[in-house]
């Protein structure tokens, strides 16, 4: 079942506007895909970047950090260190221990001088007493002591730890006496990092912003122009990637990778104000653009509309009054229409209209020829009854004085022209037809004696098939002039008809001198006529073509001295 549109009922203009609107919608829909698609992929790519970007960050600080790793142990093991810390641990002369001292110093110095970011180096020896280059970063004592017991469980392995002051953090390792591998604990060393000046010196490029670095859920560095404020980290164990997150009730997507060297977590907030800046700005052209296409759409589809349907509506109130029956219509504004398929109809219409006023007015005129003919057809149709009495006068006076021929000759032309005249169908019975052959060559009989033969066979029950009048005896009398009156022999006529499906064909057959090929071709061309002014085969012809169709009507089969035959192809109509 065909579904009709919803705009099937609608005026053409109403029509044309809401195609125009439907059309805009779905570009409009296929923009907001389209802005959702390539929003998420640039999305997508920002968060790609992101997270190369904090690899990046956070393997250049990893490799700062295990360099420091690296610094610690070297100072933990550099020999002048070791010689002082065993002079202050086991001489008892105090000159000997002040010089100590003061080397000791002047060898934290210049390690502490070898980074900028190294903010002081401090040594604690097995009396508790420290010593500092550096700025005196503050440390209290309990922090101190934590410090101290955590490097002492480390049993000389680094140990990084968060120290009061922000963004600061500390490295610290037991110092062990290394000759002779005794192992003995000379003292403890802090080395304090300042993050700010690390990230800033070892990251010169722009996502610092919110940047965190976390260890144990502890907070080691937070960059201090970024705008996160105090913040709970979502907790990473085991991967890397990104994510969204709502820090402060605003939206961030967060990057997270951890550290190839230690328990080191490095975080990256990025707003998503900043990712869809672009975006948002990209959607208000869209909107803005969406809403001129909507106005300029509606502007020039109901202009375009108008100028369509008023010619159309015009044309239309036109019709309706030719309808009424008013035909004197003006036509002085059709000049003003376009020269297109409209103006194309109202220019046809009035040619229309121009020719229904000639046919009218010639109608009029032939109704008076006809109305002047009727009389005299009525006074002339006294002619045919007056020939039919005058025929059946001479049968009966012929039978008077027993001249059989005669009668029997009148009877049959009276009979025949009774079914040629009467009948004013123009499709009669098979049966019908055969009743004017049959007078026809009872005539001709009596006229050519026992020269004619005549033989009629039909598989079908003519009784009910119909076939246009006068079909099969015109061919007859044609085959009766053009074959028996030019040969001395006998001459022999037959009719067969037989079914071919839904179609008939009837053969008219005589045993004459034949046609030459040149002549056939003048009898289809209609150039040879009949001898008498009786119907050609040519008119038989195009009266079944023109009531049939092409495929149907006559055909010639003919050899010269071996007689002719005509087919006729006919539908099977039943009566």
């Amino acid at each position: 079942m065909r579904v009709k549109p919803f705009y099937s009922n609608f005026k053409i203009k109403n029509k044309i506007f809401s195609i125009s609107l439907l059309l805009l919608l779905i570009f409009c829909l296929i923009g907001i895909v389209s802005y959702q698609f390539y929003t998420s992929m640039y999305e997508e790519r920002i968060a790609e970047q992101s997270v190369a970007t904090l690899q990046l960050s956070s393997t250049v600080i990893d490799e700062e950090l295990n360099s420091l790793e690296v610094m610690s142990f070297q100072i933990s093991t550099d020999e002048f260190i070791q010689r002082d810390l065993r002079t202050i641990t086991n001489s008892q002369i105090d000159f000997e221990i002040f010089q100590a001292r003061m080397r000791l110093i002047e060898r934290l110095l210049m390690f502490a001088n070898s980074e900028h970011y190294i903010s002081s180096i401090q040594v604690r020896d097995v009396y508790g007493e420290r010593y500092i280059s550096g700025s005196n970063t503050r440390i209290n004592s309990n922090a101190a002591e934590e410090l101290m017991s955590a490097a002492f469980d480390a049993g000389g392995a680094n140990v990084w730890s968060r120290i009061d002051e922000p963004n600061y953090i500390s490295a610290s390792r037991l110092i062990r006496r290394k000759d002779n591998l005794n192992l003995n604990k000379l003292g403890y060393l802090v080395i304090t990092i300042d993050m700010n000046r690390l990230v800033q010196e070892t990251l010169n490029f722009s996502p610092n912003k919110n940047f965190i670095i976390t260890m144990n859920e502890e907070i080691y560095y937070q960059s201090e122009e970024g705008e996160l404020g105090t913040v709970t980290l979502p907790i990473e164990s085991f991967d890397n990637g990104y994510k969204t997150n709502v820090v402060n009730g605003n939206d961030y997507l967060t990057t997270y990778k951890h550290s190839r060297f230690s328990d080191l977590t490095y975080y990256h907030f990025l707003p998503f104000g900043e990712i869809t800046r672009q975006t948002e700005a990209i959607k208000r052209i869209m909107v803005l653009l969406f809403l001129f296409m909507l106005i300029l759409t509606v502007l020039l589809s109901r202009r375009a509309a108008r100028n369509i349907s008023k010619p159309l509506e015009k044309l239309s109130e036109r019709m309706k009054q030719v309808q009424q029956g008013n035909f004197g219509l003006s036509f002085e504004d059709s000049n003003k229409y376009y020269n297109d398929e409209v103006g194309l109809l109202h220019v046809n219409f009035k040619l229309m209209i121009d020719k229904i006023n000639e046919l009218i007015r010639e109608n009029y005129t032939k109704q008076l020829m006809i109305k002047e003919t009727e009389y005299k057809a009525l006074q002339a149709q006294i002619n045919p009854h007056f020939l039919y009495n005058t025929l059946d006068s001479i049968n009966w006076l012929a039978k008077m004085n027993q001249q059989e021929k005669i009668s029997v000759m009148v009877e049959a032309l009276g009979n025949m022209m009774r079914n040629i005249i009467s009948k004013k169908e123009a499709m009669i019975t098979i049966r019908e037809e055969m009743e004017i052959v049959n007078n026809y060559i009872t005539i001709q009989k009596h006229r050519y004696d026992k020269r004619l033969h005549f033989s009629f066979n039909s598989l079908l029950e003519h009784d009910y098939i119909k076939i246009p009048k006068l079909t099969i005896q015109p061919i007859v009398e044609n085959a009766i002039q053009h074959g028996l009156e030019e040969m001395l022999t006998e001459c022999h006529i037959s009719i067969n008809i037989w079914p071919l499906g839904e179609e008939i064909e009837i053969v008219v057959e005589d045993n004459g001198p034949g046609i030459e090929e040149r002549k056939m071709e003048g009898i289809y061309k209609g150039e040879i006529r009949s001898k008498s002014s009786g119907i050609g085969l040519k008119n038989i012809n195009e009266r079944i073509k023109l009531m049939f169709g092409e495929q149907y009507g006559i055909t010639i089969e003919s050899e010269v001295g071996k007689g002719t035959k005509v087919k006729i192809l006919l539908p099977s109509i039943a009566g």
